[in-house]
């Protein structure tokens, strides 16, 4: 299916873009394709502005969404934490605190939401969590009990809707 979005004409098959050259009727580019800048997102340059593809995707099916709010209430996850897995299935509009719940480690580990800690408190294991861009935390006995917690919090301040 076409959209006419920012002015151009755009598509989406098989979980990528494509935008039509202006000057053609035939010739359709992907941006999927489109290396990654160093932060490891894929940025599109239409209409002398750059856009991520993420935030091109989600408008093309959202259509409603205002992609030009760039507050702090208007980002998109890739919930699977991939950053050039830009399917809508893996797209969704979340504040910045969301946002930052899939961070990763740079050496590529993923943040698993709690840790033991090696002082000897009584409560050795920590669950954290963001809520409100502040970190959170707080001691359990068990592994099993901070590993619980901290999954509840994360979906406690994860995925609520976005302002549109």
């Amino acid at each position: 299916m076409e959209k006419e979005i920012l002015g151009n004409m755009f598509k989406y098959e098989d979980g990528k873009m494509y935008k039509k050259y202006k000057s053609s009727k035939k010739i359709w580019r992907c941006l999927t394709d489109n290396k990654p800048k160093e932060d490891g997102y894929i940025r599109c340059h239409i209409n002398k502005k750059h856009y991520y593809l993420q935030r091109l995707v989600y408008l093309f099916h959202n259509p409603e969404w205002n992609i030009h709010d760039d507050s702090r209430d208007n980002s998109i996850d890739h919930m699977n934490g991939n950053k050039l897995d830009n399917r809508i299935e893996n797209l969704k509009c979340v504040n910045c605190s969301q946002n930052k719940q899939n961070i990763t480690h740079r050496d590529g580990k993923e943040i698993k939401g709690y840790s033991f800690r090696t002082d000897g408190r009584p409560k050795p294991w920590m669950a954290q969590w963001q809520e409100n861009g502040k970190r959170k935390s707080k001691g359990f006995k068990t592994k099993q009990e901070a590993k619980e917690y901290s999954e509840e919090m994360r979906k406690l301040h994860h995925y609520r809707p976005c302002k549109n």
